[in-house]
């Protein structure tokens, strides 16, 4: 009786008069009628009823022992089957409830793997995504956008939070609105200020009906970061070549225009003049072999040279060619190497990286100055070299001015110049570092510069070996 709720005791009570009463009314008639005496009817009706009620209270605990089972099994689907009495009726419908609960937990197993196998497709995508329902409350989001957006231990998870805590731009959620209100795609761009600033465009696509999860919005973000610093590189390299080139250009053509003019026959003039313009007119053919230089090196940047080249010889042919400019400059290059392995690498790339960087020293290490190569074997790469092990190490190092440290990171920008009236006399065309940077990037290896005021600078280029298989791997 203590497993019945008091409910069940009400109907057990009912259950148990209800069918005893015909017997009561026999009984008394039997007695009435001299047939039985009435001690011995009371004694038969309480057996009958006694028994009618272990009937019913039987049937009443199985009934809700498999009551409670059944309301266990939607919550707990390790829930263990009742034990009942031997009626077949009870049995059958156990049986009936262990199949339902099967039918179920098989449901929502599918269920279950349905939304994994979603989610592991939308974890795959490189982009930001949010799945969101028609109250702009995010209903998945897969790895990229958690990275993005769940950023530090304190941060919230995405999940159920409204879109506009998550991307706190108006534009954006006024496009997510209209969207959802018109039922077509609509478009936003976007700046997140922090870690670090990156503009994304939004594409928001509604759905035509929402899912069982209730989402009925997908926002996928794009990161435009890359594209937008590329088109802006992009104008000012245009502008800076265009200015670099109209410069030299100008002047050539006013000094032929002044001896069409009133220098016709000034001999003087003449040839001062005609002096200048092939100095201009060098100018701009070092600008545009450089530019068509850099063109060619940006092309192959993906593929690795696979050569093995020494570097030695290298650097020795690349000293001679110098060796003019150094006694027009009063100046020394003194090459120390030790013997090295074979670096991997494109001989005329490498040669033509040393040739700027020599020819630097000697522009900027002053007149009678001495500019220093060396090369060794490193037992250590920097952390922009791919790879692991050893590598070759060779730095070129002058004793000119040196370059104030907040110039450092520009140098290999294209046309940066510390100085453009004294790089252009010299002969520069603000492209020499930015093609070594590239060139170095094609050879997978890397370049630290380092500068004192009044000590001069050194630029240091790492190389990978080719003397073993390992080494063309680490270098990829």
């Amino acid at each position: 009786m203590r497993d019945l709720a008091p409910a069940s005791l009400r109907r057990l009570t009912a259950w148990a008069i209800g069918p005893s009463v015909p017997a009561w009314v026999v009984l008394a008639g039997l007695v009435m009628g001299g047939y039985l005496q009435w001690k011995v009817a009371t004694v038969a009706g309480l057996v009958a009823f006694g028994l009618m009620a272990i009937l019913v209270l039987t049937r009443l605990a199985d009934f809700d022992r498999l009551i409670r089972y059944a309301e266990e099994s939607f919550t707990n689907p390790d829930a263990t089957p009742p034990s009942l009495s031997t009626s077949a009726t009870a049995q059958r419908l156990l049986a009936a409830l262990n199949a339902l609960r099967r039918l179920w937990a098989e449901r929502r197993d599918e269920a279950t793997a349905l939304a994994r196998s979603r989610q592991d497709i939308l974890d795959t995508l490189p982009d930001p995504l949010f799945l969101l329902d028609a109250r702009r409350r995010v209903t998945s989001a897969n790895a990229a956008a958690r990275e993005l957006f769940e950023v530090g231990s304190g941060a919230p998870r995405l999940l159920g939070r409204d879109l506009a805590s998550v991307i706190r731009d108006p534009k954006v959620l006024e496009a997510a609105d209209l969207a959802l209100a018109q039922g077509k795609k609509t478009e936003a761009e976007f700046t997140l200020p922090a870690p670090v600033e990156h503009t994304f465009g939004a594409l928001l696509v509604p759905l035509e009906n929402p899912t069982r999860d209730g989402t009925a919005l997908i926002a996928a973000l794009h990161d435009q970061t890359e594209r937008l610093k590329t088109d802006r590189m992009r104008a000012d390299f245009v502008a800076n070549a265009s200015h670099e080139l109209r410069t030299p250009l100008a002047a050539v053509l006013g000094f032929i225009e002044t001896l069409l003019g009133p220098a016709k026959d000034d001999e003087k003039a003449r040839g001062e003049f005609l002096e200048i313009m092939l100095k201009q007119a060098n100018r701009m053919t070092r600008l545009i072999d450089d530019l068509l230089s850099l063109s060619r090196i940006e092309l192959r940047e993906h593929t690795r040279p696979t050569e093995a080249v020494d570097m030695a010889t290298i650097l020795q042919s690349t000293a001679e060619l110098l060796e003019p400019k150094a006694k027009e400059r009063k100046s020394n290059v003194n090459i120390q190497l030790s013997t090295l392995p074979p670096a991997l690498g494109d001989a005329g790339e490498l040669s033509q990286v040393f040739h700027n960087l020599i020819n630097n020293g000697l522009k900027y290490g002053g007149e009678g100055g001495r500019v220093d190569v060396t090369a060794e074997l490193s037992e250590t790469r920097p952390p922009a070299m791919p790879g692991k092990g050893q590598c070759l190490k060779i730095s070129v190092r002058d004793y000119g001015e040196g370059i104030p440290r907040e110039h450092l990171p520009r140098l290999t920008e294209r046309f940066y110049r510390i100085d453009t009236a004294r790089s252009r006399s010299l002969g520069g065309t603000g492209l020499g570092l930015a093609i070594v940077k590239h060139i170095v990037l094609r050879h997978r290896g890397a370049m630290t510069i380092e500068s004192e005021l009044g000590k001069g600078s050194t630029f240091s280029i790492y190389l990978p070996l080719a003397n073993a298989a390992a080494a063309l791997k680490q270098a990829s």
